[in-house]
């Protein structure tokens, strides 16, 4: 099945034109990978092609667009398109309904003509081969960010569509998850698939794409500079021992419910570190997090803070946000925290453009990056951020980054829960959370396992 577009102009009104001019052609068993900045319009391209801007987001959407001979932009053609096209959004929130993985792929099965008993027999296979067979019952409340990734995964394969649009597909996902999207992809691609992926880590998918292309200014262009797409590595220096003022430290036992998820957990940060904390998707990273910040309580033990300028950044930018446009965001901290409103709106490159916008209506890199000045504000001692660099392109991800250093320099501490290997080699200390218990390893040879298990080349 092909995928033919050309997009004249597309936003959400006549004031948010993002895209014009944009062709897009795909041939079966072909892999479109989609890179550009935070805010450039990627998103907004999935929306425009699959119809859903115009039809459901009351949009603008000018062009022609064919998908096995329809055209999404014809609301007739728009209602058949399910079947024919499935799409993997940023935000895996906004694509579950149903209480537990398996009601979610049984309930999509059945839809589809599936009994009943086979429809629960095919979800469970889907959910073991996805890793979630030990979670086929458990609300989706309270599956990780990354497993409920993974399962969206799953469930945009019911019915086995000819064409699969991923958006972010790597967000919040371990690297031995990475290593199934991709495999997935190329099972995808040898069945004849034709596969679009909207992507920030171009490198994880780079070896798989038969055309690559980058969104700037509106136009699609094709991808023959990338160098600018990418994050140069840091050496690794090996991990070294800290001796500097303890800022916060725990012993014991975290978990939900008096269940611990982790037993005997021993952690420690001193002041002027940058600590990182990973560990397979449902490991319990987020919840060391919210013990370490005071938002649950540990099942065994106390948390000690020596500090009272601290703040959590979730994994979810929107949790953080309280006003209705960016601009009260920013002089609302500058009210309670003393910073300069002229100090914060630099650290905020699109401040100009979107002061009047509401937060929720940014890119989801744009929203990480609100929410990350939020935390560097408010937390000048100890920060805690779940998952910081998703949802950024390289010039975002080397700002963050800069910024992290620099905080460090001058005696902040920063705990990190990722997925991103990149950031573990731009830390002091490593702790890796596994099988119900945390030790703290060189960051060197996690970094490296990491990369391995993603099975990507880096350059």
């Amino acid at each position: 099945m092909k995928l033919e577009a050309e997009i004249t102009r597309a936003g959400y009104d006549e004031k948010t034109i993002l895209l014009s001019n944009v062709n897009v052609k795909a041939d079966e068993g072909h892999v479109l990978l989609i890179a550009g900045s935070s805010g450039s319009g990627k998103t907004t391209l999935l929306l425009s092609l699959t119809g859903v801007l115009k039809h459901l987001l009351n949009g603008i959407v000018d062009g022609s667009i064919s998908i096995n001979g329809l055209n999404p932009l014809i609301l007739e053609d728009f209602e058949k398109l399910p079947g024919n096209i499935s799409v993997l959004m940023q935000d895996p929130e906004r694509q579950l309904v149903f209480p537990t993985p398996l009601d979610e792929l049984s309930t999509s099965l059945e839809a589809i003509g599936y009994p009943h008993v086979e429809a629960l027999k095919q979800a469970s296979i889907l959910l073991s081969e996805i890793g979630l067979s030990n979670k086929v019952n458990v609300h989706v409340e309270d599956l990780s960010s990354g497993e409920r990734r993974k399962l969206t995964l799953a469930l945009i394969q019911v019915g086995d569509p000819p064409i699969y649009m991923l958006d972010e597909p790597s967000a919040n996902l371990d690297p031995q998850s990475i290593a199934l999207v991709r495999d997935t992809v190329k099972k995808w691609k040898n069945n004849g698939k034709t596969v679009l992926i909207v992507e920030h880590k171009i490198h994880y998918f780079r070896d798989l794409a038969d055309e690559m292309y980058v969104l700037r200014g509106g136009r699609l262009g094709e991808f023959f500079v990338i160098n600018d797409m990418l994050v140069n590595l840091p050496e690794c220096e090996p991990t070294s021992s800290s001796e500097g003022e303890v800022v916060l430290e725990f012993e014991g036992d975290i978990g939900y419910n008096d269940t611990p998820i982790v037993r005997n957990a021993e952690f420690k940060a001193r002041r002027g570190e940058l600590i990182s904390i990973v560990g397979p998707n449902g490991s319990g990273k987020t919840t060391l997090l919210k013990t370490l910040a005071g938002f649950l309580k540990p099942v065994d033990g106390e948390v000690k803070t020596f500090t009272k300028k601290y703040f959590y950044a979730p994994q979810n930018p929107d949790l953080v946000f309280v006003h209705r446009t960016v601009k009260k965001e920013l002089e609302s901290i500058a009210r309670k925290t003393g910073k300069p409103l002229h100090e914060l709106t630099l650290m905020y490159p699109w401040f100009m453009k979107m002061l009047d916008k509401s937060p929720y209506q940014l890119s989801h890199g744009q929203r990480r990056l609100l929410e990350l000045l939020i935390a560097f504000a408010y937390g000048e001692d100890l920060i805690l951020l779940d998952e910081p660099t998703t949802g950024l392109d390289a010039q975002l991800y080397e700002y963050v980054i800069r910024e992290l250093r620099t905080r460090v320099s001058k005696g902040s501490t920063i705990i990190v829960a990722t997925h991103d290997p990149r950031l573990v080699l731009e830390s002091s200390r490593v702790y890796v959370l596994e099988s119900g218990k945390i030790k703290e390893d060189d960051k060197c040879r996690v970094a490296e396992s990491m990369f391995k298990s993603m099975g990507v080349i880096y350059e």
